[in-house]
């Protein structure tokens, strides 16, 4: 009996170590899914309200385009029709692949050399 009790306390250590590391284990995953979801939310926002801009931004000189024929020369229209359909290539939600990052940079690109091109300060376009 001695034995059995003293295995106990020896253990002891080892038991409560593995169930804080359980309970420890779950608390993250919780708290891990909150942040996560809140640096979602705070990335997708800025990532929305970029696109928007220059979805917005394209669409305008696309439709100046149609009313002032002549205005926009026909090179920067295939520029602008490029830079909408990588915009529209986007994807609407965050899968693999998704690419976020290297897609808006190659967006930013293609704005900045139609802005170049309309002799647009590209700088003074963007939103705050």
């Amino acid at each position: 009996m001695d034995d059995d009790v003293f295995n106990r306390i020896a253990n002891l250590e080892d038991e409560l170590e593995d169930i804080g590391y359980i309970e420890g284990l779950e608390a993250g995953k919780v708290i891990g899914r909150i942040e996560g979801r809140e640096m979602g939310c705070d990335n997708g926002l800025g990532i929305g309200r970029d696109l928007g801009f220059y979805h917005g931004w394209v669409q305008q000189w696309l439709r100046t385009a149609k009313v002032r024929p002549g205005l926009v020369p026909d090179r920067v229209l295939k520029k602008l029709t490029a830079l909408q359909s990588a915009i529209d290539d986007v994807p609407m939600a965050n899968g693999e692949g998704a690419d976020f990052g290297d897609r808006l940079k190659a967006i930013q690109l293609k704005f900045k050399t139609v802005s170049a091109m309309l002799g647009i300060n590209a700088a003074a376009e963007l939103p705050t």
